[in-house]
């Protein structure tokens, strides 16, 4: 079997911690002959740190809402990217904002921006460094991910500028709710994507479990033979689960269980 997880609000915390029950029970899990598949909005710039930090446990990593597929050796085995025009108009405009955070990674360097400063993003804590933001986008060839988001965590602003990209390039890029972000990523990808992508390159066609929190992960849900959410969520999630539960571990009691 294979588990598909979100991972910040289901498999970490708040924090940016992962639980002892819940590693353990990854573990066994894939000492049981099963799989995981990180499952996230997040970048490969992102996750490498993660992966160290926690002794995360995986099998694959399904990145950027479906746009980027990697292995346990971190090798890229499926990847879509935004047009640099495109990825170009969508930031200027989000820089319009006061208080807006800012983010984009092309896969080799992953930056934010807030209020005239520059953060490297790919450093945890985020460190401010003397860098112009809109030069450096202006420089890539192309986006794996665009991010913005209210310093505040109200989504009003935010709304705005997801109507605008939308409005203006929905033929090409989707743009996902993540709680207060809002994630764009190349047209056709979110994370049921990435799971149908991986299931193919993999040859896989047995029974798929999945987890998520929010939004984004809905395609995720839907995909999944099984999908699960926390019931601590909203109920247009809800609705789209299988099952609702309370921490994320029952989900692996389940698979090894034979639910």
């Amino acid at each position: 079997m294979l588990l598909f997880s979100d991972l910040d609000g289901t498999l970490i915390d708040e924090h940016q911690q992962l639980s002892d029950i819940n590693r353990q029970k990854m573990y066994q899990l894939q000492d049981n002959g099963h799989q995981i598949v990180i499952c996230t909005g997040r970048n490969i710039l992102e996750m490498i740190p993660t992966i160290q930090m926690l002794d995360l446990p995986f099998d694959y990593l399904v990145l950027n809402n479906g746009a980027h597929i990697l292995n346990q050796q971190l090798e890229t085995l499926y990847e879509k990217v935004i047009d640099k025009n495109i990825g170009i108009d969508i930031l200027n405009h989000t820089m319009t904002y006061q208080h807006m955070w800012s983010y984009f990674s092309d896969g080799h360097i992953n930056l934010a921006y807030k209020d005239g400063i520059t953060y490297d993003h790919a450093i945890i804590g985020q460190p401010p460094i003397d860098k112009d933001y809109k030069q450096a986008y202006q420089k890539v060839d192309h986006y794996q991910i665009i991010c913005f988001n209210q310093d505040n965590h109200q989504i009003d602003e935010a709304q705005i500028c997801y109507d605008y990209v939308m409005n203006h390039y929905s033929d090409y890029v989707e743009a996902y709710f993540n709680t207060y972000f809002v994630d764009v990523v190349p047209k056709g990808c979110s994370k049921g994507h990435g799971m149908k992508e991986l299931l193919n390159i993999i040859d896989y066609h047995g029974d798929t479990y999945a987890i998520g929190d929010s939004y984004n992960d809905i395609p995720m849900l839907q995909q999944a033979t099984y999908g699960y959410t926390f019931d601590k969520v909203n109920q247009d999630i809800q609705k789209h689960a299988y099952k609702i539960i309370h921490d994320f571990y029952k989900i692996i009691d389940d698979m090894l269980g034979g639910i």
